[in-house]
């Protein structure tokens, strides 16, 4: 009986004591500050920034802008658009007609993350290949005679919408990229 008892605390200690998590130490717990330069190829810097945010949530390491035990190097590899999605376009009286014309496109990115301890420069994980993508509809304006519709350098609804998928597309690859450091451990 006493055994038992003895074998039940040490299972219970085990599974629910002091807050413990699987796949946390190894070569993270050793370092805990890590440094993230300039994603190459990120020209506007939004996702640099996501990677900065999404590390200083993941509580596992602290975020220094020079000087961190680890740096992260990610480089934007290929990025490319793919029209998915099609419909039927309209002559001007509002008739269909046989063009067809895109109206959903998937923008992916492709990019390569290494993780290097700043001291030895030697890289402790990867290089990795990692994508994200997203899609998005949008409208499409096309000119009957070749002529420019937006010669002024207004920016159409593609172009907009490309836009605004720029954002939600670096926050999701971000997060792919610091789950990938956070869990390969």
């Amino acid at each position: 009986m006493r055994l038992r008892y003895s074998a039940f605390l040490l299972l219970a200690a085990c599974c629910f004591g002091c807050g413990y998590r699987w796949g946390q130490g190894g070569a993270l717990a050793a370092r805990q500050t890590i440094t993230i330069p300039f994603v190459e190829g990120d020209w506007n810097g939004e996702l640099t920034s996501e990677l900065v945010s999404q590390i200083s949530q993941m509580g596992t390491l602290t975020y220094c802008a020079e000087g961190g035990a680890l740096i992260l190097q990610v480089k934007i590899l290929d990025s490319r658009t793919d029209n998915i999605g099609f419909r039927y376009d309209r002559n001007r009286h509002g008739k269909l007609i046989s063009s067809v014309i895109p109206d959903e496109t998937r923008l992916t990115v492709w990019t390569e993350v290494a993780l290097i301890e700043a001291a030895s420069g030697c890289v402790i994980l990867g290089p990795a290949r990692l994508s994200a993508e997203i899609d998005f509809d949008h409208d499409y304006y096309s000119s009957r005679n070749a002529v420019n519709v937006f010669s002024l350098g207004q920016l159409t609804d593609y172009d907009e919408a490309y836009d605004a998928v720029e954002r939600p597309l670096n926050r999701r690859l971000a997060q792919k990229i610091v789950d990938y450091v956070n869990n390969s451990w």
